[in-house]
């Protein structure tokens, strides 16, 4: 199957039917593995994010322009990218399933350490030392990301991989909401002045964290998912065994992988999506504050209300996606998101619009990053998936400029203080959604559901290791 390591005929596709649907349930490994990995995936998501619910405040003490605050986000957002290909094949060349946890655990000490010494007032003097030291921490939370994501398909059944991904994604936003509450409860007790004391307590809740999954991501677990896997009538991800050797791919895996148009779509659209994404972080607490009138903690706490239904929004299309196919999901989802986007101009006219506007935006803000994943990983060639991963988170968070054109466009408009650059803004965000729409319905073959056989892109099959006659479910 494409983007697996077990291109066989397991048990899942020897079982009637009738038996498939009794026994295809999910292992409790694997749902023990899912809730461990959301709660380290929605730390790593945390350490980033809390840089925006901030920014309000830094604002005021650095005395930013739109463009500077611009410029700033987007040298913090795109340093994310700075380290995620090559760590891709390291990645890969470390182990796979339960081993993962080794090189995950590099990363992850790294994003501890630069969030924890963002806090501290003597190291972040100016706006360019906070720039500095959140750089360096984005650069290990965007390698992090793609390892974590990784897991995340090698800890599940493949027929259930977007649900699995939908879920794990849910930390973001989910996680970051209560990373958002906690962020304006800091600031209502200690004063916006103190903003630094955010990084330096949130990140503590990854060390409790961590400690469980090193206990449970263990070879004998990994071993039980894959027996339980197997006996519920379902495909095990990994074919030999979760060792580095047994995976290694195939010399040339990282250029190929960039040349699979079902890789190279997804990671162009992850870099439209997160440009959308950052954008609307870097958009709503301003315009909420500045245009508004609220104040910072509330501008902190409520540009966090999307994250409601952006978890569901995950799930379901994640769920969805598993169904009626990655490339159709994506297109609805984009084209609900151009459509959230317009709406938001409305978001600051009063309390019960802003939920409102960000209830609904929220079905589509997040929901496409776990079918991107999910249409790279469906995709990568044995060995590699790590690889391809990688090249989506690359692609991903360099996307990460959008602040820097936003808030340009908001100067241009007149200013923090100003609507009209808002809305500027906006009109470039729903332009890059429905650019994404496009370019996944034209360059990009369906992967898995029930529309699998009835695509007509512009490129085939063989470009895309998507072959005929494969399980969709």
């Amino acid at each position: 199957m494409a983007g697996t390591d077990e291109p066989v005929a397991g048990p899942a596709q020897r079982l009637p039917e009738e038996g498939r649907k009794k026994r295809a349930r999910i292992p409790a490994t694997a749902i023990g593995a899912l809730v461990f990995l959301w709660l380290v995936y929605a730390m790593n998501a945390n350490t980033r994010q809390i840089f925006y619910y901030v920014l309000p405040p830094m604002v005021e003490e650095f005395e930013l322009t739109p463009a500077r605050a611009g410029v700033v986000s987007t040298i913090v957002t795109v340093a994310t990218a700075l380290v995620a290909i090559p760590a891709g094949p390291w990645f890969d060349k470390g182990g796979h399933g339960w081993a993962r946890k080794y090189r995950n655990a590099i990363v992850a000490a790294g994003y501890f350490l630069f969030s924890i010494l963002t806090g501290i007032a003597a190291l972040t003097k100016t706006i360019w030392h906070v720039v500095v030291v959140q750089s360096i921490k984005n650069a290990f939370g965007g390698a992090g990301e793609a390892v974590e994501v990784t897991s995340m398909a090698e800890w599940f059944p493949v027929e259930k991989r977007g649900l699995a991904l939908g879920i794990q994604h849910a930390a973001y936003p989910w996680g970051t909401g209560l990373g958002a509450i906690a962020t304006g409860a800091i600031l209502a007790y200690f004063g916006s002045e103190n903003w630094r004391y955010v990084f330096l307590i949130i990140p503590l809740a990854m060390i409790p964290i961590w400690i469980g999954w090193w206990w449970y991501s263990s070879p004998r677990r990994y071993e039980r998912f894959e027996r339980d896997t197997q006996a519920a009538g379902l495909t095990k991800p990994l074919a030999r065994g979760a060792g580095a050797e047994q995976h290694r791919a195939e010399a040339g895996a990282l250029r190929r992988s960039l040349a699979n148009p079902n890789i190279l779509v997804p990671a162009l659209a992850s870099m439209f999506g997160i440009m959308i994404y950052t954008g609307i972080s870097f958009w709503l607490p301003q315009y909420i504050a500045f245009v508004g009138g609220f104040s910072f903690a509330q501008a902190a706490a409520y540009s966090a209300v999307f994250t409601i239904t952006g978890g569901i929004g995950q799930i379901f299309w994640g769920i969805v996606s598993d169904y009626i196919g990655r490339k159709v999901s994506l297109i609805i989802a984009f084209t609900w998101l151009a459509v959230g986007l317009y709406l938001l101009r409305f978001s600051a006219e009063g309390l019960g619009i802003l939920i409102a506007v960000q209830l609904f935006a929220g079905l589509a803000t997040n929901a496409i990053f776990p079918v991107l994943y999910a249409f790279g990983s469906d995709s990568a060639e044995p060995g590699a998936m790590g690889t391809a991963n990688s090249i989506l988170l690359f692609f991903l968070y360099v996307g990460g400029v959008s602040p820097l054109v936003i808030g340009f466009l908001i100067g241009v408009g007149g200013g923090f203080e100003v609507a009209t650059g808002y809305f500027y803004a906006l009109y470039f965000l729903i332009a890059v959604a429905l650019i994404s729409a496009i370019i996944i319905a034209l360059f990009t073959r369906e992967t898995v559901g029930r529309y699998k056989e009835r695509d007509r892109a512009l490129v085939s099959r063989e470009r895309t290791h998507v072959r005929r006659g494969l399980p969709q479910e």
